[in-house]
């Protein structure tokens, strides 16, 4: 059978927040424009997971809810200025930066069909594939395994 290909957010007009894509053979292929203004469209096979744009934790710097989807906005845009392909500008502490922010996404985790909610977790950043990393396009470790969060492009 032949893969099916969604295309996230196809006409740029409705930011769909955060979500992951699970890789995992089903036969459905999710792709997001990614790059900052490079524009690179990217794919990954598996299933979409919607994600929540806020950490319920509080942020101790301002003992407010701490929005995961704006803080990666402003990391790439703040950051990187709609260049974040051009690697020589990566540090290690861009990429520590990132981890952090990437460990505040919380994702939802069942094993059993009764179970409503299952159990609250978070996404750590898969640093085994650090080279895939840019805007809107980050490899992520997720409770079912390696994935994909995706996001708003600033293009």
């Amino acid at each position: 059978m032949a893969p099916h290909y969604v295309f996230l957010n196809p006409d740029g007009l409705r930011p769909f927040g955060l979500g992951a894509i699970v890789q995992a053979p089903t036969g459905v292929m999710y792709g997001n424009q990614c790059d900052g203004h490079l524009n690179e469209m990217r794919w990954a096979e598996g299933f979409f997971v919607p994600l929540h744009s806020v950490d319920l934790s509080l942020d101790p710097d301002d003992d407010e809810v701490f929005n995961v989807e704006h803080a990666l906005f402003d990391f790439f845009k703040k950051g990187f200025r709609g260049h974040p392909y051009m690697r020589e500008v990566w540090t290690p502490s861009h990429f520590e930066r990132l981890a952090l922010l990437i460990s505040r996404v919380p994702m939802w985790h069942a094993t059993h069909p009764d179970q409503v909610l299952g159990e609250r977790l978070h996404l750590a950043l898969d640093r085994e594939r650090l080279d895939e990393v840019t805007e809107a396009w980050v490899p992520v470790l997720t409770p079912y395994g390696p994935g994909i969060l995706v996001f708003e492009n600033c293009d």
